[in-house]
């Protein structure tokens, strides 16, 4: 016999994996069930994903985390969905696939960002969007898709983002959410609405219906486990499904950010440094301003896609995953290996920038003596020089803490954790939870059916502090002088990389 535990469920579907968690209603994580994804690079700057392999991959997550659970469908209270933002899914009449989906990280739009930036439609827009925008947005995909497939849009009757498809398999209905719609570089956030007028300076104001009109709140109910998804997963038909939330929020939720006082990072296939403020500044310095799931509150992001997956990469393609279980226990274990005081830096940059468009990632500072440990430690300290990087112009808005909370996949290194803490010289927090994205999604389908008056009610709830990581003020002294070296070599290259990248 099953056991009769009430829980919520939150999906999460990232850059590179989908996830299927169930917790308890005080915050525990019961099992999480993880499906690997595959990245397609069919052309120069393109990052795709097939739509088939995310759908097939995101039933087997959610039927194996019933599986090795053991629950009953029947307890599962709520589900929530989240996932990496933008980019584009695309679908005919019949909710069938147009195109593969393109993803976050692809680049084929850089173009038309460098000309929107350049003839004067970002500035034009900024007091409306209140962000930067960048080749991921879902315009910018569908700029390029005007002028070099048109046809696919031709086809196309709606464009949404990885978890609103998510979110469309389980209910069957295709809407947006709030927090998602606010970072798209598409909504006028004076009003609240994904405008005419935006498109028309993006030159894409035929393609605005492809979005869908409704924008569900967070918490809100928007559809139910349908028959035929219950089928393929498990599931119990009639399960509520929520709105969600965007992964940069809805993993710093679950960490306890509730209010000004606390700062978040996430350290996943994308590097999310953040604060909550109840007054939504308009500045070019900021890289995105959108709504949180508390209604007080609005989101200040800095970010790019320069964080973990650049570890993904070096596994990948140096060393051997076939043992999937120890591989980042090994990488943790060349880190210590390594001498902190050493001359390698590297640019994280192998999917993204967050200084120049055409920047490419590089190890700098090679020397004979450097092997795998080397390298290795240079990624970890890369991503966090990144991190430092988007940190510095954050705090033209406000003073940074005296801890941070982290989450995403690389909090299981206490090596990275500790990292952070030597680098940055500020105390980090860990939660306990894991899968803090499908934990902070889990908890807003606990708001939407009554477990919870409300999300702070939930995260006071739900969030548990496993770990708390001081910094080595020595190390510390060092890296301020390593971190000044980073930042000299970034400018130093900036003049070159659009050479290199016209070599491609």
């Amino acid at each position: 016999m099953k056991d009769s535990v009430k829980c919520l469920m939150g999906i999460d579907i990232g850059g590179t994996m989908v996830k299927a968690a169930l917790f308890n209603l005080e915050g525990r994580e019961l099992t999480t069930v993880g499906k690997r994804l595959t990245i397609l690079y069919p052309g120069k700057d393109m990052n795709e994903r097939s739509i088939a392999e995310a759908e097939k991959m995101t039933c087997e997550a959610i039927r194996g985390a019933l599986e090795t659970s053991g629950i009953d469908p029947a307890d599962i209270l709520g589900i929530g969905v989240t996932g990496q933002a933008n980019g584009s899914y695309m679908f005919d009449e019949n909710g069938k696939p147009t195109h593969n989906a393109v993803l976050s990280g692809d680049l084929r739009a850089k173009s038309y960002i460098k000309k929107w930036y350049s003839d004067g439609t970002y500035q034009k827009l900024l007091p409306k969007i209140r962000q930067a925008i960048w080749a991921g947005n879902v315009p910018a995909v569908i700029a390029w898709f005007k002028d070099n497939d048109r046809a696919t849009l031709d086809r196309t009757k709606t464009i949404v983002t990885a978890k609103d498809y998510v979110r469309y398999l389980l209910t069957g209905v295709f809407c947006l959410e709030l927090t998602e719609a606010s970072g798209i570089a598409g909504m006028d956030q004076n009003v609240g609405a994904i405008t005419e007028e935006i498109f028309s300076a993006y030159g894409i104001p035929e393609y605005l219906d492809r979005l869908p009109e409704k924008i569900a709140a967070c918490t809100e109910i928007v559809g139910y486990v349908t028959e035929d998804f219950a089928g393929k997963t498990g599931l119990k038909a009639g399960t509520p499904v929520v709105g969600g939330q965007m992964d940069t929020g809805a993993s710093v939720v679950s960490a306890g950010v509730t209010d000004e006082t606390r700062w978040g990072i996430i350290v996943g296939t994308w590097g999310i440094n953040t604060f909550l403020s109840r007054e939504p500044i308009v500045s070019p310095d900021i890289f995105m301003v959108y709504h949180y799931c508390i209604d007080a509150f609005w989101q200040f992001m800095e970010g790019s896609s320069t964080s973990a997956t650049n570890l993904e990469w070096f596994i990948d393609h140096f060393l051997d995953r076939e043992n999937e279980e120890h591989i980042y226990e090994k990488c943790n274990q060349l880190v210590e290996q390594a001498p902190w005081r050493d001359t390698i830096l590297f640019l994280p940059f192998l999917y993204g920038t967050n200084v120049n468009i055409d920047a490419k990632s590089a190890f700098i500072g090679l020397k004979g003596n450097h092997g795998p440990a080397s390298l290795v430690r240079a990624i970890f300290e890369g991503v966090v020089f990144c991190h430092w990087y988007h940190l510095e112009r954050l705090q033209k808005f406000a003073p940074m803490p005296n801890a941070i909370r982290m989450a995403g996949g690389a909090t299981r290194s206490k090596t990275w954790m500790q990292m952070f803490a030597d680098i940055l010289g500020v105390s980090v927090e860990v939660s306990e939870a894991e899968e803090l994205g499908a934990l902070g999604v889990a908890m807003l389908a606990g708001v939407g059916v009554g477990v919870y008056k409300n999300v702070v009610e939930a995260a006071n709830i739900c969030t548990k502090i496993s770990a708390r990581y001081e910094p080595d003020m020595e190390k510390h002294a060092y890296y301020i002088k390593k971190y000044a070296a980073y930042k000299a070599v970034i400018n130093a290259l900036d003049p070159v990389w659009e050479m290199i990248d016209t070599l491609g």
